[in-house]
């Protein structure tokens, strides 16, 4: 009997307010074809999720935009091969289907003769584009001489943001395939595969360990911007898989722990955030060797 709990709901409402609903739609959509819709509730999802995902396919928008829905479509397009081929609720399922996802579009702006510089630009354009009236009527609310200086943090702000496109879009690509594994589960009468697993059950190959390795040495050796911007990216992506792992263990952990010391240490968390992700990341990372889940279920037991 599948378990309904509140957490797959809070989770979609985040994913739909910070990333692009289309990298959840599209691939769930396809599920629930690929998993031949019986009942009204699979039919009506089916044809919510497709039709907004081909409304906003064809949308019209410049490179920044363009980027973005061939990213969607190779995602969506190899996830579902892979589906087809065999079934996994594994997360690294996700992570090859990204991996092959981010290979192909980087063969198709090499083709278009698209670099880093102009997609980086027109992502920082299009940012700009798509807020204006917001930041203007931000910056005319603030008193006369933060106006500059408000102006100035949203533009770095959206530098940041454009730095980063990649690693974001990447992350936002794997958080959308398991979302859309876990409801395809949750909606479908009968599901593809097994049962997507919780997040004390997360993680990946230890052998991706070097992806540090590699993004390391991209950003410290004498190379182009463009691949220090590549290192930089892959950092990103490494650092927040880590944390995610090294959350998994401590969510293992904390099933020995009162409740009212993990409020307590929630609430602390929210206001050290930098440092806690940081500890996260490395206690992922140590899992790598010492693996801290078979030791804990090994000590309960």
């Amino acid at each position: 009997m599948r378990r309904h709990t509140w957490a797959p709901v809070l989770l979609l409402i985040g994913y739909l307010l910070f990333a692009p609903p289309v990298l959840l739609f599209g691939p769930l959509a396809g599920l629930l074809l690929l998993a031949r819709p019986r009942t009204s509730r699979e039919w009506l999802v089916l044809l919510a999720s497709g039709t907004w995902s081909a409304l906003w396919l064809h949308q019209a928008g410049g490179l920044a935009g363009q980027f973005a829905r061939a990213g969607a479509v190779l995602l969506t397009g190899t996830y579902l091969a892979l589906t087809v081929w065999r079934p996994s609720a594994r997360f690294s399922r996700a992570l090859t289907t990204t991996a092959l996802a981010g290979s192909a579009l980087l063969v198709w702006m090499w083709h278009l003769g698209i670099g880093w510089v102009e997609l980086r630009q027109a992502v920082e354009q299009d940012l700009w584009s798509s807020n204006r009236a917001l930041i203007m009527r931000l910056g005319e609310a603030a008193p006369g001489a933060s106006t500059a200086g408000f102006l100035g943090e949203m533009s770095a702000m959206i530098r940041t943001i454009g730095s980063f496109y990649p690693a974001l879009l990447a992350l936002a690509s794997l958080a959308g395939l398991s979302l859309a594994w876990a409801w395809h589960y949750r909606i479908a009468r009968r599901p593809l595969g097994p049962p997507p697993a919780g997040l004390a059950a997360f993680e990946f190959s230890d052998q991706l360990v070097w992806g540090w390795v590699v993004g390391l040495a991209l950003c410290l050796l004498p190379l182009p911007k463009t691949w220090g911007a590549v290192g930089v990216n892959l950092l990103m992506v490494w650092s927040v898989l880590y944390a995610v792992r090294g959350l998994a263990v401590f969510f293992v952990g904390s099933r020995r722990v009162p409740l009212p010391v993990i409020a307590t240490v929630t609430l602390v968390a929210m206001f050290l955030l930098p440092f806690v992700v940081g500890g996260l990341t490395l206690l992922g990372l140590a899992d790598t060797w010492l693996d801290f889940r078979r030791r804990l279920t090994a000590s309960a037991t």
